[in-house]
């Protein structure tokens, strides 16, 4: 009798010691606030509430919160299989092993205009629209340690292999690594070399520090912009009228607002310059650049809860390069 009667006593104790301890300190991200034990020593544990974001739930054996069985853990967010597409962009697509490249039929090339394969004699087409002859046995490509991008049927670049990372990798001095995944709530920042909370821990439900994701997100006030923003849209040079050889450092200002402090009625506006001459950057490249911004917003919207702010805004930087113009190489390798 008395041994039935401390189980539920232990569970009100693990309770009741678990909220006296959120009125001294407060409310952490990722926190269970009513554990529950079950079993003869109390081992077989679960959490009943917590601070986890939508999508996860909180492991008590790992003591954290992890993403329900069926969704990828991205950006900070727990995302189903269409959600983790969406992030990783037009011209990918999400695999186990995360964002990864669409691929093309031999002879094809992607258009990064609409993320959709072209066939040869399109990418041919494109080659006589630029002026590049193209042979037997040849196709369009770049020289080499360059990467071709198609946008559209009226163009081409050569850019750096650093600007076609996809939005989960970061160039590492050699090739686009992928980056560390951190636990619901968080980003890894690879400066810090660390994943980096953004929820509040004074809260007693899962709210979103605004300001520190924005920064996490895109980049912080007044520095460069995140690969995972940037490598977006900075390998269209053409999109900002960038011509070969050329390049420039595009100035952008990222605000997000969220309605009655609600995280899915969040939403995210954007503004390009030009550094240099401070003439807003074309529609075209004003456009790629609202793309970018609402792909990683995307990651924030089905994660729920309030934010403690209504708004919160960035201002970061994105170099675009065109390095070389495209040029006939051989079919069987080239760029």
């Amino acid at each position: 009798m008395g041994r039935q009667s401390s189980r539920p006593l232990s569970m009100v104790l693990k309770a009741a010691l678990g909220l006296a301890s959120l009125s001294l300190a407060g409310c952490p991200s990722n926190f269970c606030l009513l554990k529950v034990c079950r079993g003869p020593n109390q081992t077989n544990c679960s959490c009943s509430w917590s601070t986890c974001p939508s999508g996860s739930t909180f492991d008590t054996a790992r003591n954290t919160c992890v993403c329900e069985p069926g969704r990828m853990s991205l950006g900070g967010s727990c995302l189903n299989p269409a959600e983790a597409n969406a992030w990783c962009g037009k011209g990918n697509h999400f695999e186990p092993r995360g964002c990864v490249r669409n691929v093309c039929a031999q002879g094809q090339e992607l258009d990064s205009d609409t993320g959709q394969c072209m066939a040869k004699q399109q990418v041919d087409q494109v080659a006589q629209n630029m002026g590049v002859p193209i042979g037997q046995n040849q196709k369009l490509g770049c020289p080499p340690g360059l990467v071709l991008v198609v946008e559209g049927p009226q163009g081409a670049s050569c850019v750096p292999p650093q600007n076609t990372c996809t939005r989960d990798e970061v160039w590492n001095g050699q090739v686009c690594a992928k980056s560390a995944q951190c636990p619901p709530g968080s980003i890894f920042e690879p400066a810090k070399s660390a994943c980096i909370p953004y929820a509040n821990p004074e809260e007693k439900s899962y709210t979103v520090d605004l300001q520190q994701w924005v920064v996490s997100s895109y980049g912080p006030e007044g520095g460069a912009g995140t690969a995972s923003f940037c490598s977006a849209f900075s390998k269209k040079p053409l999109a900002f009228g960038v011509t070969a050889g050329g390049s420039i450092r595009v100035k952008v200002t990222v605000a997000v607002q969220v309605p009655g402090s609600q995280i899915p009625q969040a939403q995210v506006v954007t503004s390009g310059i030009v550094e240099a001459s401070n003439a807003p950057v074309l529609p075209k490249g004003a456009a790629e650049i609202q793309r970018a911004a609402q792909e990683i917003l995307g990651t924030l919207l089905p994660q729920g809860g309030k934010s403690n702010q209504t708004g919160a805004t960035t201002h970061v930087s994105c170099l675009i390069i065109n390095a070389a113009p495209p040029t006939a190489v051989p079919a069987t390798g080239g760029g």
